[in-house]
């Protein structure tokens, strides 16, 4: 491991000494032909606008015309240009894991490890967090835990996604397109003045798939479908003063299909009902095909409403973020991966709505001390209303008494969060090169919850709850910090060390009420950083080493098709992540990116593990066992990724013709602690090809997604009679249509 790394550094700075050697020789580009350095960053990774370069945080920043042209559309998609970032969905929640650090269970009140914001705005649901990236301005992903500025939930780091603000000038952008699998999509963005003081725009997104990736050979009905996705955002800003700024955003998002909610059997895997005889063999399927007697399906709908008010008190910048979301999902399908109703998920619906509001203070620009100090609240409730489960075979329970056997279980539960934090930081100018980052924050987190699970014999006939109502609740309380000291070699040049802790709080599974709470999460990070830029910003150059110590690590584990947490013990994590940017020549630049990562529970004696029966290997039939899973590897943690991108826009007749091409590696990982299942190593290559008119008034764009074809597991749903899984897209193309204005 600590071979790769040096490897790794070695390249990475070969590269750039590669990159000012070939400067040396070679003429600079035309001002005609592309632009002659790299677009300064700004980020607001400390609550204030600063140049990446500056900030002594591992930080991706990516643009929104480079999310365009490199094919990433959605928040799922992301870790395909970001170094360390896996990304899974699953049942329709986004799962995203930074440096190995990340959740694999999902459900109401189950947050993740790595926050999202919009704008802003804190997302607790993992559900409202796939979102649709159609007005992004830009998204930075904030590496290693950051538990002074942003805190809640913030062990692995953030993803942070900023929208566009209007515009006092009209200005527009539409885009029409066609793919495969009889997939249609328009997008539209406009902008402009409302009056003097006041700006708005809109953002639609329509898309509907009409052919599904594969069928369900009981019925004949596609799956992995998109019937309908559909995506509204608008933004008014109001700026009365300069001294003062309002802006209200609004947004929608509903979708409707089968493509969070199909799962197959794993590949290769054979059914303990198969071989009990209860179900005939399995026939032949197709990677996207399945054969289940309840046709899968799944919708959402949500939204939600912030605002954000900026007012220059004199001494400081005042900020308000008032905001809030609303959202439920209901998602069904086959628990059994049989075409007999053996267990069946007919319904889970699941209801989010949340309040939050931070006020913050933040000093000005240009002082030796900068600072910025703040207050936060949330409320957020999460229930299911119900999730439903169907017992039928062997799965029906007899009772005595010649009473009929139970074919139904109910699960309700709701689970409450009342969150308060107060934070502070501040940076000290030392000398006019060195620089010390003092944070620290202050949470409190109390947690409830109200649960039952009724259930009802064959015939519909209620016998009352299977448990007693639970009716209880935890508190969480945990101080964080961070510690940087950072020197400015010269103005191209700056390195860092940095001491982080972060902290996710405890709580409850609703989707098993009777478990016990699950206790809070802590990380201690420390990490060395290194910031370049070479060649009058031609080059920039970026990377940090980081050890992490993780502890009471909150792991998923499945019961009766229900998911739901508990603690393992303690993991280290280990690693290195580049990235760099390059004018390479005129019109080409180069985006590429790197993350290895070692990493290994230390103590974790009793591990929820399915232990394979040794004749039918992994996926068939296991046996519910408790066993050691320490040092075996992390869940959704490749011990390498690797990303290349590649633009060359150059001039083509009457227009400019634009050719990308991103190339991703990720290593492979686990599903869960026992690391019996896994998804190999694989690559993904999206590339495009696109022609435009002289200020972009005409595009025609080609486009291809996973062009080799690839069959990934996105996500694995392990069961004792045979575990079922869920499969990232085929291969996908199409082209696009669209002006700007």
């Amino acid at each position: 491991m600590y071979l790769k790394m040096l490897v790794s550094l070695a390249l990475g700075f070969a590269l750039v000494s590669g990159e000012l050697a070939w400067a040396d020789t070679a003429a600079p580009p035309s001002s005609s032909d592309t632009a002659d350095s790299l677009t300064e960053i700004i980020v607001t990774a400390e609550k204030r606008a600063e140049n990446l370069q500056t900030v002594p945080i591992a930080i991706t920043a990516i643009s929104g015309d480079a999310l365009q042209t490199s094919g990433v559309r959605t928040t799922a998609e992301l870790g395909l240009v970001t170094p360390g970032l896996t990304v899974i969905t699953a049942a329709g929640f986004v799962l995203p894991h930074i440096r190995g650090v990340g959740t694999t269970a999902y459900g109401p009140g189950l947050e993740n490890s790595v926050a999202t914001y919009l704008d802003g705005v804190y997302f607790t649901s993992g559900l409202a967090s796939l979102i649709s990236l159609n007005n992004v301005s830009q998204i930075e992903v904030l590496k290693g835990p950051q538990g002074t500025l942003f805190g809640r939930n913030a062990t692995g780091g953030l993803i942070q996604i900023t929208t566009k603000d209007p515009q006092f000038t009209f200005a527009g952008q539409a885009d029409i397109g066609y793919g495969n699998y009889q997939t249609s999509v328009g997008d539209l963005y406009l902008t402009g003045p409302v009056s003097s003081t006041l700006a708005a725009d809109l953002a639609v997104r329509a898309s509907t798939q009409q052919q599904g990736y594969g069928r369900n050979i009981f019925n004949g009905e596609s799956v992995y479908k998109t019937d309908r996705d559909i995506a509204l955002r608008s933004k008014w800003k109001w700026a009365p003063s300069d001294s003062t700024t309002a802006v209200l955003s609004v947004d929608y998002e509903e979708t409707a299909g089968s493509s969070n909610s199909t799962f197959t059997a794993f590949p290769g895997a054979t059914n303990l009902f198969e071989l009990l005889g209860v179900v005939p063999p399995l026939p032949a399927l197709g990677h996207y095909d399945i054969n289940a007697d309840f046709q899968p399906y799944d919708t959402f709908k949500g939204g939600g409403a912030s605002v954000r008010l900026l007012q220059d008190v004199g001494f400081a910048q005042l900020q308000s973020i008032t905001a809030y979301r609303h959202s439920q999902y209901s998602i069904g399908f086959d628990a059994d991966g049989t075409s007999e109703p053996i267990e069946t998920i007919p319904l889970v619906h699941q209801l989010d709505t949340q309040y939050s509001e931070e006020l913050n203070l933040s000093s000005n620009a240009g002082g030796r001390v900068q600072w910025v100090t703040g207050l936060f609240y949330l409320h957020a409730k999460a229930q299911y209303d119900p999730s439903e489960v169907l017992l039928g075979g062997p799965l029906q329970i007899p009772l005595p008494g010649g009473l009929p056997p139970i074919d139904q279980i109910d699960i309700q539960g709701k689970q409450t969060t009342d969150a308060y934090a107060a934070y502070v930081q501040a940076t000290i100018g030392l000398t006019s090169s060195d620089h010390l980052t003092l944070g620290g924050r202050y949470s409190q987190e109390r947690r409830g919850l109200t649960g039952s699970e009724p259930a009802f014999l064959v015939g519909g006939i209620p016998i009352g709850s299977l448990i007693p109502q639970v009716d209880a609740s935890v508190t969480s309380k945990r101080p964080t910090y961070r510690l940087s000291l950072d020197h400015q070699f010269n103005d191209d040049i700056m390195a860092y060390a940095s001491f982080n802790t972060g902290f996710k709080s405890g709580g409850f599974n609703v989707g098993v009420p009777s478990d016990p709470a699950y206790k809070p999460e802590v990380l201690k990070a420390y990490e060395l950083g290194l910031k370049t830029r070479f060649l009058d910003n031609r080059i920039r150059f970026n990377t940090a080493a980081f050890y992490y110590d993780y502890k009471d690590i909150q792991v998923g584990h499945f019961v009766l098709g229900q998911l739901g947490y508990y603690n393992g013990a303690a993991a280290k994590l280990y690693g290195l992540d580049s990235d760099i940017e390059a004018l390479v020549a005129p019109g080409l630049s180069l985006t590429a990116g790197v993350s290895l990562i070692h990493d290994y529970f230390s103590d974790f004696p009793n591990a929820v593990t399915y232990t394979p029966v040794p004749v039918f290997g992994p996926g068939g039939p296991t046996l519910l066992t408790s066993a050691s899973a320490t040092d075996h590897n992390l869940p959704i943690t490749p011990s390498e990724t690797f990303n290349v991108g590649i633009d060359y826009r150059h001039q083509v007749a009457t227009g400019v013709g634009n050719l990308d091409v991103t190339y991703a590696h990720n290593g492979g990982y686990a599903f869960a602690p026992d690391n019996i299942l896994r998804q190999s190593a694989f690559n993904t290559v999206n590339a495009s090809l696109a022609w435009s008119t002289a200020n972009d008034g005409l595009t025609i764009s080609l486009w291809g997604k996973n062009l080799t074809n690839n069959f990934v597991a996105n996500v694995v749903l392990t069961a004792a009679p045979g575990s079922l899984a869920a499969y990232l897209p085929p291969r996908t193309y199409g082209i696009l249509i669209g002006t700007k204005f």
